[in-house]
């Protein structure tokens, strides 16, 4: 496992690479390096760490295998007139005046390109969960996490402020991309934090203190915060930084009710808070448009443009991966704003897999966060780890609504690890047991 664990850890360096070569290639290569991974994973994990991974993975499955089937229904042949195929191949039918077969998805080898991308990410949050039931790699693994999002915050100065070079057109994209795992940074230097003092309260109960290494931990986790912070203030927007903090008070309210010992009142307050900000979303009025574009932070003839694209598509969607592939019909010849991602990630997938599939999806984030919930309310000093995952799934589900950039391979890629450790430590050892 070891060997493995030092393949995620290699990867978790690598996102801000990848942040610049968001391409097939490297989408391709990490499906490659992610087989190889789950390979050696089911040769070298422990029987009692196979154990829980395969008690923890049964409630996921489903979750999992859902979208991955309507990506294959997606593809699947059938007739041009079919009620679920698509009107392009009603209409290319009619202009080549030959027959021809269509599908729900208008470029099946788009969607199946998404579905390898998508079961990627699948295994890398099993690979995840498996090699951080171990203590001391969870916590080498939110070091990591925390050290790779403070490059992100850097990055992303450097970029609002003087422009990085080899960017050119991609510069839009590239901001987008590095603001939201500056995001995720916020989350990962607070759990860090919430760790150095709970370290410190153990070893002063065990007479081993030192306010040294306290300090040394705790000031380097407030010097990432710091940096993370001044990125989100220099390059995102009030809609990132609303995200950004509610995740943040998802993982203080979780830390703040453990502190308290109100268990029940805790998942109530937070259950709570959860549906005072969907309503307080839901309730603006002075947002204009398709409920997935309302909050976007992206130029106004991109939004324009995708929701006359939101409006013309079918319930079913129009293929997994197909954002890029439709777009360039509803655009006038002189834009130039970058569309080769949506304004907001619900927006791409409300197009790609249909509207249902986007509330599926919210759900499924939902459930999750109950799930992380009642791990964290649970857990003992080991509770940052599900908590800081709630606060990602509350991150990622809002942010969902005001950019792209959880669709970003990069910003996936440190997501999905957040969650895979928050999961992979939502039991304690004796809870396992």
């Amino acid at each position: 496992m070891f060997v493995v664990f030092l393949l995620l850890m290699a990867l978790i360096a690598a996102a801000p690479i990848i942040a610049f070569l968001d391409m097939p290639l490297v989408d391709a290569l990490l499906a490659a390096l992610m087989a190889v991974v789950v390979l050696m994973i089911a040769r070298a994990i422990p029987s009692e760490e196979a154990g829980y991974l395969a008690k923890l993975a049964r409630p996921l499955a489903i979750g999992l295998v859902l979208p991955a089937a309507w990506m294959v229904i997606q593809i699947m042949p059938m007739p041009s007139a079919a009620r679920l195929s698509h009107p392009i191949w009603a209409s290319a039918e009619s202009a080549l005046a030959m027959p021809l077969q269509g599908s729900i998805s208008v470029d099946p080898g788009l969607t199946l390109v998404a579905l390898a991308h998508y079961m990627t990410l699948a295994g890398l949050l099993f690979a995840v969960a498996a090699a951080t039931v171990d203590r001391q790699r969870a916590e080498w693994t939110l070091h990591s996490l925390a050290g790779v999002t403070v490059v992100f915050a850097v990055l992303s100065i450097a970029q609002s402020l003087v422009g990085l070079p080899f960017v050119g057109a991609s510069g839009p994209r590239l901001k987008l991309v590095l603001l939201g795992g500056t995001c995720l940074g916020v989350l990962a230097a607070g759990a860090g934090m919430i760790r150095a003092y709970e370290r410190d309260e153990t070893r002063r109960a065990k007479m081993e203190g030192s306010f040294s290494r306290f300090a040394r931990d705790f000031g380097a986790n407030l010097v990432a915060l710091a940096i993370c912070c001044l990125a989100l203030a220099v390059a995102g927007g009030r809609q990132e930084i609303f995200c950004t903090a509610c995740g943040l008070g998802a993982l203080a309210l979780v830390v703040i009710a453990r502190r308290l010992a109100i268990g029940l009142w805790a998942t109530t307050a937070l259950a709570v808070f959860a549906v005072l900000v969907v309503l307080a979303l839901a309730a603006r009025n002075d947002g204009q448009g398709h409920l997935t574009l309302r909050f976007a932070n992206a130029p106004a003839p991109l939004i324009a443009d995708v929701e006359r694209l939101v409006s013309d598509t079918p319930w079913a969607g129009s293929g997994a991966g197909s954002f890029t592939a439709v777009i360039p019909i509803y655009r006038d010849i002189d834009d130039s704003a970058d569309a080769r991602v949506a304004p907001t990630s619900a927006a791409q997938i409300a197009i790609e897999m249909g509207e249902p599939a986007l509330w599926a999806v919210v759900v499924a984030m939902l459930a999750l966060a109950g799930f992380l919930l009642r791990g964290a309310v649970r857990r003992g000093r080991d509770s940052f780890y599900p908590a800081a995952a709630l606060g990602v799934v509350i991150l990622l589900t809002l942010e969902a609504f005001s950019d792209a950039s959880a669709v970003s391979t990069a910003v996936a890629l440190l997501a999905t690890t957040f969650l895979g450790l928050g999961l992979a430590q939502s039991q304690s050892r004796n809870a396992r047991a």
